[in-house]
């Protein structure tokens, strides 16, 4: 059953977009070849930045990583991670863009938080990935 990822607005978002399954190697002569595996592309990557958010909020991010148990369990994302982005760009943040059976989850990384230098307050980094998976 998928982890609902914390509804916060993050403060910065970077994409990477999703890479199709291709190989590639180039002669002696120098021509290159390049190999398409697969009908679909997958693991698009997607860094999220909560700048000043409040100790709870960074403590309901780090719950959602221990219940998912890093990057085992599929997460559910909100609308809240998209706010600021076009209709038609949140179809590629969200993976909808490239048809179905990607599924987010966290990174291999944990997400990592630090102090904002106010008390109470925090500075949370968060990375993404979404896989074909069944």
């Amino acid at each position: 059953m998928p982890v609902t990822f914390p509804s916060i607005t993050p403060s910065s978002r970077s994409f990477k977009a999703p890479r199709w399954p291709t190989s590639g190697i180039t002669s002696q002569s120098g021509v290159t070849t390049r190999r398409l595996w697969g009908s679909r592309p997958s693991q698009p990557e997607l860094s999220l930045g909560f700048d000043n958010i409040a100790d709870d909020n960074a403590a309901l991010i780090a719950q959602a990583y221990n219940s998912a148990k890093g990057a085992t369990t599929d997460l559910t994302l909100p609308a809240a991670l998209f706010s600021g982005a076009s209709s038609t760009l949140t179809t590629w943040l969200d993976g909808s863009a490239t048809g179905a059976g990607l599924k987010w989850f966290f990174g291999e990384d944990p997400p990592s938080i630090e102090s904002s230098g106010s008390p109470g307050r925090s500075n949370v980094r968060v990375a993404l990935i979404a896989e074909l998976r069944l």
